[in-house]
């Protein structure tokens, strides 16, 4: 993955999109909620206020 990116964040979750090589991936997620681009894991921990806490982890 090449580039790894909040694009949007809503009063209830947050767009994050990767891309490289020929390769675009994009998925929302909302509070609480998991998500994985490409072998990275993510957790939104919080949305408030259009700004989001993120902890990112290698997808298990």
């Amino acid at each position: 993955m090449g580039s790894l990116e909040v694009t949007s964040i809503t009063a209830s979750s947050v767009v994050v999109q990767a891309s490289g090589d020929g390769t675009f991936l994009s998925t929302s997620v909302g509070e609480g909620g998991t998500g994985s681009l490409n072998g990275l894991s993510f957790r939104v921990t919080e949305v408030r206020d259009g700004q989001a806490v993120l902890d990112f982890f290698p997808k298990k």
